[in-house]
């Protein structure tokens, strides 16, 4: 007579789901930080890094009559306005408002302000010609 033994050992105790943010965590670094979707290498402060920059438009200044003569010397000509995403780990500590900030070694903007949400800095920056 045979007598067989079933014994598996203890059953694995299943691993529990991904809360959101993890998952968001996730898609930050491998879809939305992802060079081949929307992420582009560039310059940031002598750094090279993987960031997304949006592009709201370049505005006129507002300029002021005097002495018969538009006059907007004193803030310049135009204001250019873009938005620079970028991972907080490759960047490092938060930047302060006012911070000047260098991108692909050539143009200087002005941090507007600067937010940390899902792991990326949000900052807005402004550059005055």
């Amino acid at each position: 007579m045979l007598d067989v033994d079933q014994n598996y050992g203890t059953p694995e105790t299943p691993k529990p789901f991904p809360t959101f943010k993890e998952c968001v965590a996730q898609d930050v670094q491998n879809v939305i930080f992802n060079s081949n979707e929307f992420a582009e290498e560039r310059y940031i402060d002598d750094k090279l890094m993987l960031c997304i920059t949006q592009h709201p438009g370049v505005l006129e200044r507002p300029a002021h009559w005097e002495g018969g003569a538009k006059q907007s010397f004193d803030q310049g000509m135009y204001k250019a306005d873009l938005l620079l995403f970028v991972k907080q780990k490759d960047y490092g500590p938060m930047p302060k408002s006012g911070k000047q900030i260098t991108l692909d070694k050539k143009r200087i903007y002005n941090i507007k302000s600067c937010s940390l949400k899902a792991g990326m800095y949000r900052m807005e920056l402004e550059r005055v010609r």
